[in-house]
């Protein structure tokens, strides 16, 4: 039942992303939005994509990992819909400013480097990586940041696209996995003695934590949030059933969705 599961929300999932692309007609003489936000917007199908085929990684180590990362690509999408040509564009040479940097790095590495096949090894990855970079602007062009893409904090962007509570109930609890922070490894990685002479100190452990389908239904939810936000702001009209809705109605989750349901009454 699971694979059937895994098969058919992978198929509600393309099919809205496919039916939503189709409609959205991109403007070549502002490029730069919809790269970023169509990108964006492949970006979240495909972490719900990979984490509904990876079961097994429905717990409270990994999981939050995908989340996290979705939360943080919504707020980055509905902020740059406020002002999309600006915002997308910034977005885009942040991003290649971040890989002109990288091979900088690479190229330094590259000058230290004694080993002949290590050598020939980074010289593949620099030619591929510039290539890549150059492909969409020269890299004499390619200004370095180092400081936020936004000029924003994460905070900052959820107050303005008004999910505040978005940024206080979900990104900050999944920044603790993701940055691995004591409250997280506290709950996590740690036990406690039960010898009373070590005053019940706590020691290193791998524990086996719980399957939660909360977490698959998370981002069922935030990818949901997604696509509306694109129907919203680009009046698209999509007939495919949102991934939450098509895991709240799988029969494998028919308890789970009744428990969601009566919260919602």
């Amino acid at each position: 039942m699971m694979s059937n599961f895994v098969e058919s929300y992978t198929d509600v999932v393309n099919l809205g992303f496919e039916q939503r692309i189709a409609q959205a007609k991109p403007d070549l003489q502002t490029k730069y939005v919809h790269e970023c936000l169509w990108g964006l917007l492949a970006r979240q199908a495909t972490l719900s994509i990979e984490l509904a085929r990876a079961p097994s990684i429905w717990n409270g180590h990994v999981a939050p990992l995908f989340l996290r990362c979705m939360i943080d690509a919504y707020i980055t999408m509905a902020w740059i819909f406020e002002s999309p040509i600006d915002r997308s564009e910034k977005y885009v040479k942040y991003g290649l400013g971040q890989e002109k940097l990288y091979l900088e790095h690479l190229e330094q590495s590259l000058h230290e480097e004694t080993d002949p096949e290590n050598t020939e090894s980074l010289n593949e990855i620099i030619n591929l990586r510039r290539k890549w970079l150059t492909s969409q602007l020269a890299e004499w062009a390619t200004e370095i940041n180092l400081g936020s893409w936004s000029g924003h904090s994460a905070r900052e962007m959820a107050i303005a696209i008004k999910r505040e509570s978005l940024y206080h109930y979900a990104y900050v609890p999944f920044s603790g996995p993701v940055h691995n922070m004591w409250q997280h490894v506290g709950i996590y990685n740690v036990r406690q003695c039960e010898n009373a002479m070590h005053k019940f100190h706590l020691i290193p452990t791998i524990k086996k934590a719980s399957w939660e389908p909360d977490f698959m239904y998370r981002s069922s939810k935030y990818l949901s949030q997604s696509y509306e936000l694109f129907d919203l702001k680009l009046n698209i009209s999509c007939d495919i059933e949102l991934p939450d809705d098509f895991f709240l109605r799988h029969e494998l989750f028919s308890s789970f969705s009744e428990e969601e349901n009566n919260k919602n009454e």
